[in-house]
């Protein structure tokens, strides 16, 4: 694990511009570093706060044999620069994954060894809802649009691959999608991939690139055909480009997301958590619209992470919680056969026994906290750790150990204290700081079983 140099700390997480700009927040992502090996200590010279974890841990992946192979084989095949090596990480979780600070670090990591294959998945243009925030790509709105996101209260199906459909009714709406310049990826598009929805009722849509001339697109469907999910992909000169879409009457307007790719050998990474919700969530959704989704962008590694929302519940139920992994796990194999799994474990939290009424008493003149008022690990979150792990056994699919990897128990209040701090003092959502150390976990974690599986198979290839 790298330490403190990496960056300076910025805006809290999930506040983002409300333009959807990256400008002010692309200086926090360095460019990456060299892999180091997980078990190379850390460098001498580097800074590291109170409580971070100083290397990452042995064995927090678990991958049995075979697990990763469809990962691993894409990523050597991008690596030599084979025309049809596109590697795309599909990667659904909670907060943690939504405000794309983890995820925008894996992809400037991963891109900047194998390739720069596109930015990715986003929402089409800026919905208008809370905690709503991707990096690496800059996006906005004007006009009368609303927002269903997956989960929320009285928000109905369908909700798309990243758990959120944006919807107009009214002519003259605009939404846009544009590269970013001066972010660290998502510099130049080679395509735009457009996702919505057609039914019977709906719309005319209009797009153009750039300043070009409009173009429609009809969604709506013939009265015998049953609504749909729908793709519509616009090619462009790679470069940096800004995709419009306007409501062009007629019928309601429903839109899923926009990918943006550049047609290039290289990594992909689509960020695709919601705030607040739970692996039950993303499995009781309407997979006939995800799981044709999924399979239109083809991922070579599927992400599921999960836990945290699951160990703030008193009455989480873990057997509930096996069957959905190995449901969820069995819907991904169907809808993306030729791609990886891998459940990514949660990191610590804290919680406290005395609750918020600690907040109100005094001190101890020594300073010393009583047992009730000390931030602690629940111990809840042990159990959910274990029950991931054994759906990756039982399903035979990798399983990455983040509360090990990043120093086990009872580390989190260290976080928030640690100058700069690596959690924020929710005791449960990291910095941006911190979300790089989970980041670097992680692609250290993979990268060295990339090395290993390279080795293996050279052996093999010997005479």
């Amino acid at each position: 694990m790298r330490g403190t140099s990496w960056c300076a700390l910025g805006a809290v997480l999930l506040l983002g511009c409300s333009s959807g700009c990256d400008g002010e927040r692309a200086k926090l992502l360095d460019s990456p570093r060299a892999h180091t090996p997980a078990d190379a200590p850390i460098a001498a010279t580097e800074q590291v706060p109170d409580g971070a974890p100083a290397t990452t841990m042995h064995g927090s992946l678990d991958a049995p044999a075979g697990s990763l192979d469809q990962l691993l084989g894409a990523l050597a095949a991008a690596e030599r620069g084979d025309p049809n090596a596109r590697v795309l990480f599909s990667m659904f979780g909670d907060s943690h994954t939504a405000g794309d600070s983890m995820t925008a670090r894996l992809r400037s990591t991963f891109q900047a060894k194998f390739g720069d294959a596109g930015r990715g998945f986003v929402a089409a243009g800026r919905p208008p809802t809370r905690h709503y925030y991707q990096r690496d790509v800059k996006y906005g709105a004007a006009g009368a649009w609303t927002a269903a996101v997956g989960g929320h209260r009285g928000d109905v199906e369908p909700f798309g691959l990243a758990g959120l459909r944006v919807s107009g009714e009214r002519k003259g709406a605009q939404l846009w999608v544009e590269t970013c310049g001066e972010c660290v990826t998502g510099k130049t598009v080679a395509a735009f991939e457009l996702y919505f929805y057609s039914a019977p009722n709906h719309g005319t849509l209009r797009w153009r690139v750039d300043d070009g001339a409009w173009q429609n697109l009809p969604t709506r469907t013939a009265p015998i055909e049953p609504p749909h999910p729908a793709r519509q992909v616009i090619p462009v000169t790679l470069g940096a480009h800004k995709l419009t879409l306007e409501h062009g009457g007629g019928g309601p307007i429903d839109l899923f997301g926009v990918a943006l790719e550049r047609m290039q050998p290289g990594v992909v990474i689509d960020s695709l958590g919601v705030v607040g919700r739970r692996l039950g969530s993303l499995r009781s959704w309407d997979w006939s619209v995800i799981g044709e989704q999924l399979a239109t962008r083809d991922p070579r590694l599927v992400v599921l992470q999960y836990g945290t929302n699951e160990a703030d519940d008193p009455d989480n139920d873990l057997e509930a919680m096996a069957k959905y992994f190995d449901e969820t796990i069995l819907r991904i194999h169907a809808a993306a056969p030729t791609a990886s799994i891998l459940i990514l474990g949660p990191p610590d939290m804290g919680v406290r026994e005395g609750g918020k009424s600690c907040d109100r008493m005094r001190p101890a003149a020594d300073g010393t906290v009583i047992p009730e008022c000390q931030w602690r690990t629940p111990s809840v979150l042990g159990n959910i750790i274990a029950t991931e792990h054994a759906a990756a056994i039982r399903n035979h699919v990798a399983f990455f150990d983040t509360f090990a990897a990043m120093g086990g128990a009872d580390k989190m209040h260290g976080w928030v204290t640690a100058d700069p701090r690596i959690a924020y003092k929710d005791h449960v959502h990291l910095s941006d700081l911190g979300y790089h150390m989970w980041a670097d976990a992680l692609s250290s974690a993979l990268l060295d079983e990339y090395a290993r599986w390279r080795t293996v198979a050279a052996h093999a290839a010997r005479p």
